[in-house]
């Protein structure tokens, strides 16, 4: 039965810009991307500008809908655990711009929450980007023929497709549970009591699945000494190197006027 590779991998098959960049350039940029809106001044601003240019690349490469989707899951929970944290007992609070009784809102805290989640948002996008328009197995391939030794290449694309596979996985378990009686639904606390009987078989689960995966690694000759070859053809022009070059020079250049400025 063939399965689908949207099922064990968050790529999204394309053949735009974006799909056809050397994994290692968008690994460039997601860097660039995270340096200069936290060490640049008014990186906030930089933040937004970023953002939209993301989601523009986003939607001229097709998976700009699965973007939006894990984009909001992720920042959603964040958005309402910061506004009313720093909202509310920021030490630099000072302005109060919402009060009901004795309970205050301050400027100082929402503008600090608010630049925190957009600078978020920046590096989240750009990281989407990249995991959206790059197989796993063109991650892997990069980092190897840049000269990463097979472990490393591995660390970098493992979590590109351990993840989904575990997601898959947790899903798998809680119909289980579901079938077998467990009430999973319902308020806060009936949900926590739900979580030990889901915990246990997916821990369980992932370790015996990280024992199979690491024997088949063993079996294709992961530890080999001999130079490993690839059915694999990654485009590196030499544009796309020196743009490569451009943006680790640029990121280097922020923090070295970053620490002397």
């Amino acid at each position: 039965m063939n399965i689908p590779e949207q099922s064990t991998t968050l790529h999204v098959h394309g053949e735009s810009w974006t799909h056809r960049l050397h994994p290692l350039n968008k690994l460039a940029y997601i860097l660039l991307v995270g340096v200069g809106v936290y060490l640049l001044p008014k990186g906030w601003m930089i933040a937004c500008l970023l953002i939209v240019c993301n989601l523009v690349l986003a939607m001229m490469s097709g998976v700009l809908g699965p973007l939006w989707k894990i984009l909001w899951r992720t920042m959603l929970p964040l958005l309402l655990f910061m506004i009313p944290i720093h909202g509310l007992l920021n030490p630099d609070n000072v302005t109060p711009v919402f009060t009901y009784h004795s309970i205050s809102l301050y400027a100082e805290g929402l503008r600090f929450a608010a630049v925190v989640l957009v600078r978020l948002a920046a590096v989240i996008t750009a990281s989407l980007l990249f995991v959206l328009c790059t197989h796993p197995a063109d991650c892997i391939t990069a980092a190897t023929q840049a000269g990463c030794s097979p472990s490393v290449a591995y660390l970098l694309g493992s979590p590109l497709l351990i993840l989904p596979a575990m997601r898959a996985r947790a899903g798998v378990i809680q119909s289980a549970q579901r079938a077998r009686g467990l009430d999973s639904e319902g308020h806060f606390f009936k949900r926590m009591k739900a979580l030990k009987p889901l915990v246990a078989p997916f821990v369980l689960g992932a370790l015996v699945e990280i024992e199979q995966r690491a024997i088949a690694l063993e079996v294709r000759g992961f530890n080999s000494r001999t130079v490993a070859t690839s059915w694999r053809v990654l485009v590196d022009s030499k544009g796309q190197k020196g743009a490569r070059w451009a943006m680790l020079l640029m990121v280097v250049g922020i923090i070295v006027w970053r620490i002397v400025g």
